[in-house]
């Protein structure tokens, strides 16, 4: 709060030398006019000034980039319960008799970025249409990719009876900077010390600032981005490298009787771009004998819209959730995939 009252007291000391400033013309039209303009000036002030605290205090919006104050209103909002282990979700607790543990690792899109519930994840979805007899547990966070998802799996307090991985074609990004392939996201920030003050302080300008960053650069920096992406995917040294990524995590599971779904995650904004991607690991998990979700086809040909969580967060919404609790649970339910 103490930026508003900086902005207050700049407001009325520009007030009071613009009457200070007309209170030395002579009396007249040009004083008139000049008072007028001071008077419709502040009025559009107080306006900006009334939707400045509003967008603070009561505008939560999650953002794909979380690079926005509306996306860290949300975060505060929304991202509960966060357990002992920095997962949001419930505390782990030791199983119950008979108790089937399904463990979702993933990395945004299994922890629900966008999702304003819980509850509304797929992973909790999921529980509920397993119905008695399981529990489905999380480790997932945002930002994570396979090394990560590995690591957690092994880390987990309890093994799993199932461990979902929802895999996003951005999880090969470790293994593509491991082999000089480096997929540069540049996103450009506010220059100027003025600018950088006002976005990172005020909500109104920081909205402003971001959503005409989208137009341009972000946007410009997004399919630069994809397109290095996809090129990745079929460079056969970066394959091989994220391969041998997911082979630590398929051995691991097979080592100790853990049976592996893997929930594979096309590109909301754009399915059919990035099905060369989903196909090809799609691919490597089928030839491991690992059971595959791939939600490529299911979801190619629709509006993105009707998929993502709104127009600057492009994870999955609640109903593209449930669909994807649906598919597990036939997963789950049918009979497992013989081992290579």
């Amino acid at each position: 709060m103490l930026h508003y009252l900086y902005a207050a007291l700049v407001w009325g000391a520009g007030d009071v030398l613009a009457v200070w400033g007309l209170s030395r013309l002579k009396r007249g039209r040009g004083r008139s006019a000049g008072m007028a303009g001071l008077v419709a000036a502040n009025a559009v002030v107080a306006v900006l000034f009334v939707l400045e605290i509003g967008m603070a205090l009561f505008f939560a919006q999650s953002d794909g980039f979380n690079l926005t104050m509306s996306s860290r209103n949300w975060f505060a909002r929304h991202w509960q319960p966060v357990n002992s282990l920095g997962y949001r979700d419930v505390e782990p607790r030791p199983r119950a008799a008979g108790e089937k543990l399904v463990l979702v690792v993933g990395d945004s899109f299994a922890a629900g970025h966008g999702i304003d519930r819980a509850e509304d994840r797929f992973g909790d979805v999921l529980a509920r249409d397993l119905g008695a007899g399981w529990r489905v547990a999380h480790a997932s966070r945002i930002g994570w990719d396979t090394v990560d998802e590995e690591q957690a799996l092994r880390a987990y307090p309890a093994t799993p009876d199932v461990a979902v991985l929802a895999y996003f074609v951005n999880d090969i990004y470790r293994a593509a900077e491991k082999s000089k392939f480096p997929l540069p996201f540049a996103v450009r920030f506010p220059q100027s010390a003025a600018a950088k003050y006002l976005v990172d302080h005020f909500a109104l300008a920081n909205f402003v600032y971001w959503r005409l960053a989208r137009i341009g650069n972000l946007d410009d920096a997004a399919r630069g981005f994809w397109d290095r992406l996809r090129a990745a995917y079929a460079d056969p040294v970066v394959f091989a490298a994220h391969a041998a990524e997911l082979d630590g995590m398929v051995d691991w599971c097979r080592e100790r009787g853990v049976r592996l779904i893997a929930l594979v995650i096309p590109s909301l904004s754009d399915v059919s771009g990035s099905a060369a991607m989903t196909a090809r690991v799609a691919a490597y998990f089928k030839d491991r004998g690992v059971q595959v979700v791939d939600m490529t086809p299911v979801l190619d040909g629709r509006d993105p819209a009707d998929m993502v969580v709104n127009g600057v967060d492009t994870h999955a919404n609640v109903r593209i959730n449930a669909e994807m609790a649906g598919l597990l649970r036939q997963a789950i339910l049918s009979p497992p995939a013989s081992a290579d």
